[in-house]
This record gives structure tokens, sequence and C-alpha cells, in this order.
């Protein structure tokens, strides 16, 4: 099968590793073992490769230790190495890939300590905006709300994984544009990243996408309420549970 057309192969997000044995640093070669579909933009190619390797990162498809090979993704996504590489050091940055100079480059292990502070931030701003929606949301708004956590339910029935957890994303970033503050959402991105691999792993825990929908619809009962402290708390003590859920898979990893 041509190299293009090849797919990032699927794996066990059980087997994501905690710590690592050796340090990094920035600025070897990179290699990717697998491709997938992707059309790089003229725009800007760089930002396109980082978008979809650190997406496949967050969702899974590319697994803690997993080589990454910068020649062939330049060569699979008929770009050259400037971009790929651009990619692969922001992505170095933000701790979610290793630089080895004698092994090479591979996906970093999740990263406890950075899932606790974005984990932090994440709640002191989505916190606040819960309350200032409380004021801002309109019927359309809690509508299309509303609308989210139904689909998610639908996709949790099928166990569409990958699905449940671009509502839960919709979700979250529909309650900041109610307030017409995305930009603050997209802020949090990168910050994000480790918080929001491990949420994709746990999300296939026993119950878990049960509980993120009990606790959606907690939330939009509070902004449908006009109860501002109803909702913090709904907001507050829904993005807590990923807190738990670390020191379970802590003690559950390797």
């Amino acid at each position: 099968m041509p190299r293009r057309a090849r797919c990032l192969q699927q794996y066990k997000c059980t087997n994501i590793l905690v710590g690592a044995t050796q340090e990094p640093i920035i600025g070897a070669p990179v290699m990717l073992d697998t491709l997938r579909h992707a059309n790089v933009r003229p725009r800007s190619t760089a930002t396109n490769v980082y978008e979809m390797l650190r997406s496949d990162i967050v969702l899974g498809v590319l697994r803690p230790q997993q080589p990454i090979r910068e020649a062939e993704i330049a060569a699979g996504l008929s770009v050259s190495r400037t971009p790929v590489r651009e990619a692969l050091l922001r992505l170095a940055n933000l701790g979610l890939v290793e630089i080895f100079p004698q092994s090479g480059t591979v996906v970093a292990p999740i990263r406890v300590e950075k899932v606790k502070a974005a984990q932090l931030i994440r709640e002191v701003v989505e916190v606040e905006v819960s309350r200032r929606a409380c004021r801002a949301a309109n019927q359309a708004d809690l509508d299309a709300l509303a609308g989210i956590v139904d689909e998610q339910e639908f996709a949790a029935g099928r166990k569409d994984l990958r699905r449940f957890y671009e509502l839960d994303e919709a979700f979250h970033r529909r309650i900041f544009a109610t307030v017409d503050c995305l930009a603050a959402a997209d802020e949090l991105e990168d910050m994000k990243a480790h918080l929001n691999r491990l949420r994709f792993v746990t999300v296939n825990w026993p119950n878990r996408s049960d509980a993120i929908i009990a606790e959606h619809r907690d939330i939009l009962a509070g902004l449908a309420a006009g109860d501002e402290d109803a909702a913090a708390m709904a907001m507050r003590n829904h993005l807590r549970t990923i807190l738990q859920a670390l020191d379970s898979f802590v003690a559950r990893t390797p």
C-alpha cells in the first residue's frame, strides 16, 4: 500500500507509561512509524503537521515510547523536512515527544505534574466562565448544549470513544462561546495536552462516560436556572474528577 495511504495504527490506551527513563534533548533527527491521510494546507504546513501529530498523541493513535520518524512524515505528506522538524520541536517543547541524540524521537509518557497544572488552570478559568454563562446564555445556547449532551449519550451507547471525546470538547467550547470567549479556550489548548491525553484514556473506564454525561447535565441545569453558584459547583466537581482518575491511572501504570 502506498505510504501516503497508510493509517496510523490504533492501540490500547492502558499501555501508557507515567515515567521516562532518559533525559531528552531537542534537536536530534526524528521519524514516524506510520502515517494516515492528511491534506496539508499550504497556508501553514508546520502548523498542520503539528496539529495532526498532537491530535494523534492526545487520542492515543500514537502511543508513549512509539518511535517518530521525521523522514517518513515528510515523505508521506509530500512536504520538506523543515516544517516537520518545526512541528516536532513544538511538540517537544510541550513535552509530547522526547528527542534523544542516539536513539531518536519517541512519544512522551503522560506527565503527572503537567496534568495537575493544567487541571488547576482549567478549573480556575472554566468555573468563572460557567458563572458568566449563567448571565449570558439564551435559549439557543441552552438548546445547543443540551443537543451536545444528547449526542454524547448516543456516542457512548455506540462505544464511539473518539466521537464522545470530541463532543466533550464541544460542550466546554460551547460554554466559552456563550460568553464570547473562545479565544480563552484556544489559549488553553496546548497547556491541556497531557490532561487531554488522560481524559481520553479514562473515558473508556467502566461507568466513566455515564458519569461525564451526568456531570454535563448538572452543569446545564445550573446554566438553565441562571444559578451561578450551582453552575460553578457543578463545573468544579466535574473538572476535579480527573484528579481521582489520575490517582487510579498512576496506581495501575508500571
